[in-house]
């Protein structure tokens, strides 16, 4: 005999999201969302989860990684989930600088099939253009649109590692892609720029990483950003703009939405609102990302922009290379490879700098953690809220637990982490995907596999 009794609640916790926060009992039944009630309700279910001095979070979702260095997607899937995190949405294509060569359906087909049978959570995909997709791009986006994928990155910068698309190409793509109603996600650095000045350092012996954001000036980005929006409104293409780091950024960005364009969204990461290039000198290649690290009055910039509502979404950028595979740390910058870990700190390190910082509110967190990257990419209302009818992905988050980042996370190769030795207060209690319990009390319970492919539903007029 069937009945209406949910199979689990979450009780005695504060709901919290972006409207919010008030004590509420979850009730979960077939991996969905059944019944949310006030606190202290006389509802019953047959397993009780006491959340008691916690916030309940929708699962946190990370739209910004790479699962192609050091790490495929089952060691981050593992890592995001002792962040927090139970949604990825990585960036997959036929890049030569990833290792991957074929055709760009190709990359998404395997991406998907990897995902499937190796990822401990559910997953979505960005598709990345380079130089050698131009020629089939007319068949490939509308492909990709019909597997699920709704955006598609183009970098304006790394011609040397065959990345770069010229104003001519992006606009090609643009076209296309809002005939199909999708996203383009951009990478808005001057290529011309950082290569002319990384040309004449080298050229000068300059080699030691203080060199390295000389080479990434602030108003590289802040041009590119410009250029991007003002070719997003000749092809009324809607934009999204990655790992925006500089205050001159903002400024564009700003400037912008006072025209009245406001077709387009913003994204900064973990490590440009916890850090400042100081760490890029004292580290050396292990904190080397592009663009780099900035000054902290682009660090305040940032979040005071998150806190305002000119950025949009807080992702990892996670690309994480062995220490052996950063070398040279310090002697020459410029040989060794962009990218640093952080899947597994993206919300906790976030946390802890912004709410406890008392820059942010928790419900503007979530809103930058977990709604609006489920709207922008097509997952809302299944991800990113818990609401009736929601997939049951769930953080208990314990705001008195202290977490004390380790140089390495066992999921993964990657051996070191910016924020090692760093003490967050906050730390995730239970993390829940579709009802089923992956972590709890800091152990994984997770399973290569019992991640799902979610593809993107959201449609671009």
């Amino acid at each position: 005999m069937r009945t209406n009794q949910a199979e689990t609640a979450i009780k005695g916790g504060i709901l919290v999201s972006s409207q919010g926060m008030w004590p509420a009992d979850i009730f979960i039944k077939d991996g969905i969302i059944a019944g949310i009630e006030p606190g202290e309700s006389q509802k019953r279910a047959r397993h009780v989860i006491n959340a008691t001095g916690k916030y309940i979070l929708p699962g946190i979702i990370d739209a910004h990684l790479h699962p192609v260095y050091a790490d495929g997607i089952n060691a981050l899937s593992r890592a995001a989930l002792l962040g927090g995190i139970t949604t990825l949405i990585p960036y997959i294509g036929a890049v030569k600088a990833w290792g991957k060569s074929g055709n760009l359906i190709d990359a998404v087909q395997d991406f998907i099939a990897e995902g499937e049978k190796t990822s401990s959570v559910d997953f979505g995909v960005h598709c990345s253009l380079t130089l050698n997709d131009m020629d089939a791009i007319v068949e490939t986006i509308p492909k990709a649109i019909e597997l699920g994928v709704n955006s598609f990155k183009v970098f304006m910068a790394y011609a040397r590692r065959g990345m770069k698309l010229e104003d001519e190409h992006i606009l090609k793509i643009m076209e296309i892609i809002a005939a199909n109603k999708a996203l383009l996600a951009v990478h808005a650095e001057n290529g011309s720029v950082i290569d002319y000045l990384e040309d004449r350092f080298i050229a000068q012996g300059k080699l030691a990483p203080e060199y390295f954001s000389s080479t990434h000036p602030h108003i590289s980005e802040a041009e590119a950003v410009f250029r991007i929006l003002a070719l997003s409104n000749t092809v009324e293409c809607p934009v999204y703009l990655v790992h925006i780091s500089a205050r001159q950024s903002l400024d564009v960005i700003q400037l912008y939405k006072e025209w009245g364009n406001n077709n387009f969204f913003t994204e900064t990461c973990t490590h440009y609102l916890a850090f400042t290039d100081e760490e890029l000198f004292a580290k050396g290649s292990l904190a080397k990302m592009s663009p780099p690290l900035r000054k902290k009055e682009d660090r305040d910039a940032l979040w005071k922009a998150a806190a305002d509502g000119l950025l949009d979404v807080i992702g990892s950028d996670a690309a994480g290379h062995t220490i052996e595979d950063k070398e040279p740390i310090r002697e020459n910058i410029f040989e060794s490879p962009n990218g640093v870990p952080g899947v597994e700190t993206m919300f906790t390190v976030a946390y802890d700098e912004g709410v406890n910082k008392g820059r942010i509110s928790i419900p503007r967190l979530v809103e930058l953690t977990c709604e609006n990257p489920a709207k922008i990419f097509g997952l809302f209302p299944r991800k990113g809220v818990l609401q009736e009818g929601s997939d049951a992905d769930v953080l208990v988050f314990d705001p008195n637990a202290i977490q004390i980042v380790r140089a390495k996370n066992y999921p993964l190769k990657v051996g070191y982490s910016l924020f090692e030795g760093r003490e967050c207060l906050g730390s995730p209690y239970l993390v829940m995907q579709r009802g089923r319990i992956l972590l709890e009390k800091g152990k994984l319970k997770a399973k290569p596999g019992q991640g799902m492919y979610i593809p993107a539903e959201r449609r671009y007029e």
